[in-house]
């Protein structure tokens, strides 16, 4: 049964028995007692294992005095400069255990991407990329890693491709959280600002992305990445990500941030070649991959950078 989503107010929660949780995607101001309680109530009510909320820095008292834990801090996710929290209450024994020994490694595997891109670049979006025109015939040609000779071109989706795009993302993910993998998802979420990105080898579509509003005017998440598996490890994701942040400057957004499969090399070091930095781990947070996983936060402020 899929993930179930709830208004309450100006409120958004999402929750169900995939990710055994309820998740408090957005939290409106001064809501925050009410939309808890809910959360609470709904989790209670199920027997969910966990609760994840994504809050004000502001509204750590309250999280505290309910037993949240601090799982990820971004700075300047708020109007104000003021920080964002994702913070988790586990309510079975052994949620709070991280399941996949390889979480530290695979952090400091992208921390040290993180630091070779800002030595080699400068804390800018453009480390490790040149991505030029999706008209032009060198877009990502040899670019990302890939072999002379293959030129995969990079660019924002239309309408027309979200059939596509929903078929590539159903033969990559076993499950995922969200049901990508359904056309009429995509176009809704697109009515809702969501933009989504190909990577097309020869006119056939081998990956994909999305860039979301994800909290307050001028933040967005950076998700929804696929590579079919006959394309894996030719820095597809890293030329995604590289075309979404020249589009996220240019449409003003202040912090971009991911929430990245902890047990994942590769996309954490993605992120960490792009110049975005460690916020926390999520620990078993999310159903993807046929099983609930710990999520990596990464994040990247964008509003200072020309």
């Amino acid at each position: 049964m899929r993930d179930r989503l709830l208004r309450i107010g100006s409120s958004l929660v999402q929750h169900g028995p995939d990710s055994d949780r309820v998740y408090v995607m957005r939290i409106a101001p001064g809501d925050v007692r009410l939309v808890l309680d809910e959360a609470e109530s709904l989790a209670t009510r199920n027997s969910y294992g966990k609760i994840v909320v994504k809050a004000r820095a502001s509204d750590f008292g309250e999280l505290a005095r309910r037993g949240y834990r601090v799982e990820a801090v971004v700075p300047r996710f708020h109007e104000g400069g003021e920080s964002g929290l994702f913070a988790g209450k586990f309510l079975e024994a052994g949620r709070a255990t991280p399941r996949d020994p390889r979480i530290q490694e695979v952090v400091e595997a992208g921390r040290a991407a993180h630091a070779r891109a800002l030595a080699e670049t400068g804390p800018d979006d453009r480390p490790g990329s040149s991505v030029e025109p999706p008209t032009s015939p060198a877009a990502m040609s040899n670019g990302g890693g890939m072999p002379r000779g293959e030129v995969v071109v990079v660019d924002e989706a239309g309408p027309e491709d979200l059939d596509e795009l929903a078929a590539c993302y159903a033969e990559v993910f076993e499950s995922y959280p969200f049901p990508i993998e359904d056309p009429a998802h995509l176009r809704a979420e697109r009515e809702h600002g969501t933009r989504f990105f190909t990577a097309r080898d020869h006119g056939r579509l081998v990956g994909a992305s999305s860039m979301e509003p994800a909290g307050p005017p001028g933040v967005v998440e950076m998700t929804d990445f696929a590579t079919l598996p006959s394309h894996r490890k030719r820095g597809i994701a890293t030329d995604l990500l590289a075309l979404m942040g020249r589009h996220a400057r240019e449409a003003g957004v202040r912090v971009a941030y991911t929430i990245a499969r902890a047990g994942s090399f590769g996309m954490n070091i993605t992120f960490g070649r792009r110049g975005y930095r460690y916020a926390g781990t999520l620990i078993n947070n999310t159903w993807i991959g046929g099983a609930i996983e710990s999520m990596n936060v990464w994040y990247k402020i964008l509003e200072d950078q020309s």
